[in-house]
């Protein structure tokens, strides 16, 4: 028995989802989009967090818990948005767009914790990207597990891989720079 292959569609060998991943990501090149958020300074002592997350997740927990392990002074300035479903995208770019015009924060951060492929798509999204993107002020994401990593990474400043590896970055970068300073 043999077979012979003429031909294929690609939505049945990288599906729907790769495919739409892979147009936004040609789109954010060809526009130099996608490295404009890391070109923004961050600060040395980044102790005014912008936060763009679900407060009921455990994301968010461990996110905070970090911080307060820390003993650091950080000031989260915290906005409670879906991160999936149907106002997800919506939510999520209001949101850091909005924290994005106060001139107060040093950075901001974008989380939520793992789930499935299909779940975490919400983040593949344009508008959540460009938001990104355009951001003034360097943004930090960490979304999903080890293994997940979506289009809103690929444009942050910095992307982490979880959520409180997030958490531990920013509070490690203020800790050096305290270290150094005393």
């Amino acid at each position: 028995l043999g077979l012979k292959m003429s031909g294929s569609d690609p939505r049945f060998t990288l599906g729907d989802l790769a495919m739409q991943r892979d147009e936004v990501l040609r789109r954010l090149v060809s526009s130099g989009m996608y490295d404009e958020n890391r070109r923004r300074r961050l600060v040395a002592a980044p102790l005014r967090v912008g936060v763009v997350t679900s407060l009921d997740s455990a994301a968010w927990a461990d996110f905070s818990h970090e911080f307060e392990r820390s003993g650091i002074g950080f000031q989260l300035h915290v906005i409670d948005v879906r991160v999936q479903g149907e106002w997800a995208v919506s939510m999520i770019t209001t949101a850091l767009r909005f924290l994005g015009r106060h001139g107060d924060l040093d950075a901001l951060v974008l989380i939520r914790g793992g789930g499935a492929r299909s779940e975490l798509a919400t983040f593949d999204d344009e508008q959540i990207a460009l938001a990104i993107a355009t951001s003034p002020i360097p943004v930090f994401t960490g979304l999903g597990h080890e293994i997940d990593r979506s289009i809103a990474d690929e444009v942050a400043h910095t992307a982490l891989k979880t959520p409180t590896a997030c958490a531990a970055a920013l509070v490690e970068r203020v800790s050096a720079f305290a270290q150094r300073t005393e």
